[in-house]
């Protein structure tokens, strides 16, 4: 119990015994209590799922019906909850026809993955190189330590200036020590690492991509076959991982 509210206890005992059992009532809960989570976030997150796990695109009207048995909501608060994840671009949402379509697939992610993976890897690589670099330029101090130390023996050098260069070799080797420690992460352990996350990536992509198709097979129905229609809906989605020539989706 913080101090504040154990001296207000102390305080109404010393005065009134029926005023400590009041107070101490009132701010025992308080200890007790855990917090809650939150039913909105709970009911978002259940229907997100079901809609990512349908594999396909809903109209409102489907969404109603089939929603309140999967988040216990009611069937009048459907679309609040579905413009809220629209919202948060969550569930994707597109005029077809003359209504509006609902749809979320986990591969839409992987375009954002894709350019953080790249990233990381060219900073991998890079920061690879600089640890050759700063290796090789250890090496070298090292070596030229080394040399000092025996020039130490030899004649015409006082021993003043070599004692100076000595101590700034040994700042210079302080540095790269240092530059070296903020680089260990990139080991060949950790580009192992890397390589096997790419396979899962990969895999992952694999698995999207089959979504992507049978999304593109229901659009077909949709559109009737009209070409120049869905054309122009691959071209909106896919950006520049459409194939003009093969007009589908680029192969990975």
């Amino acid at each position: 119990m913080p101090l504040l509210e154990r001296s207000l206890l102390i305080f109404f005992s010393a005065s009134d015994s029926r005023q400590h059992y009041v107070e101490e009532r009132f701010y025992s809960p308080k200890i007790s209590q855990a917090p809650k989570s939150s039913p909105l976030a709970t009911k978002q997150a259940l229907i997100l799922t079901w809609i990512q796990k349908s594999g396909v695109a809903h109209s409102i009207k489907d969404l109603e019906k089939a929603l309140p048995s999967v988040a216990s909501v009611n069937g009048m608060q459907v679309k609040d909850y579905i413009q809220a994840l629209s919202d948060d671009n969550k569930v994707r949402v597109e005029k077809i026809g003359s209504g509006n379509w609902y749809w979320s697939f986990p591969s839409e992610e992987k375009s954002a993955k894709d350019i953080t993976f790249s990233k990381a890897r060219d900073e991998n690589e890079k920061a690879v190189s600089m640890v050759a670099e700063l290796q090789e330029k250890f090496a070298e101090a090292g070596t030229a330590r080394k040399d000092d130390e025996d020039m130490l023996l030899g004649p015409g050098n006082d021993r003043k200036s070599l004692t100076t260069k000595h101590t700034a070799l040994l700042k210079e080797l302080e540095v790269l020590r240092q530059e070296l420690a903020r680089y260990n992460e990139d080991d060949p352990v950790e580009v192992d690492k890397k390589r096997l996350e790419t396979k899962q990536y990969k895999w992952d992509a694999e698995k999207r991509t089959e979504h992507i198709q049978s999304i593109e097979g229901w659009l077909k129905e949709q559109t009737g076959g009209d070409k120049d229609q869905m054309m122009n809906i691959m071209k909106t989605y896919y950006g520049d991982q459409f194939n003009e020539e093969d007009e589908c989706l680029r192969e990975l």
